[in-house]
């Protein structure tokens, strides 16, 4: 189970990159020399954020797990996906609110959609993470492939159905858990 470790590593750093901008942006000297920077370190962000909740795709490793290890295995992977979710929801939270606090996104487009948008491309990650078998780190790699592939989706749709058969039910699933997220930070 060295992978959820891993995977655990990989979901907490968004949260750590839009904690940090969160921080920074909260400086009058980063807003007045450093807001460029911003679009970088978002398109970074947005990279690695689909590692927060790829973590619930790791149960399909339960189905190897028999008796007690059955319990074991599903409480234990369960904790890492509730725990890499909330770090991405909490990520995906305050970068919204960082973009929004310099202006660069409109305060009813962060409410309404940006958020939702996100969880769509966290889904295509996801699927393109677990079936494709792609990391982050290949759109430095090979970024011609990881982008043909991606496109192929869209273009090809009847092609792909069994992405897409995947994709909206993730996307939707992220979107509610996300909304349940946002109200109990509210009442936090």
């Amino acid at each position: 189970m060295l992978f959820l470790v891993w995977n655990l590593f990989l979901a907490i750093l968004p949260y750590v990159i839009s904690l940090w901008l969160e921080t920074s942006i909260a400086s009058t000297y980063y807003k007045r020399t450093h807001k460029w920077l911003t679009v970088p370190i978002f398109t970074i962000w947005l990279l690695i954020l689909p590692n927060a909740p790829y973590i619930i795709t790791d149960l399909i490793h339960i189905r190897n797990a028999s008796g007690a290890f059955l319990i074991y295995d599903s409480i234990l992977i369960a904790s890492f996906a509730i725990t890499g979710c909330w770090a991405g929801f909490m990520s995906l939270h305050q970068m919204i609110n960082s973009l929004s606090s310099i202006h660069i996104i409109k305060r009813e487009v962060h409410q309404t959609v940006l958020p939702y948008l996100i969880l769509f491309l966290c889904a295509i990650g996801i699927y393109l993470g677990r079936d494709l078998r792609w990391n982050s780190w290949d759109i430095i790699q090979q970024p011609a492939k990881l982008f043909t592939d991606t496109l192929s989706i869209f273009i090809h749709p009847l092609t792909h159905q069994t992405a897409w058969l995947q994709i909206i039910p993730m996307s939707l699933f992220l979107m509610v858990l996300y909304k349940l997220f946002l109200q109990y930070e509210a009442k936090s």
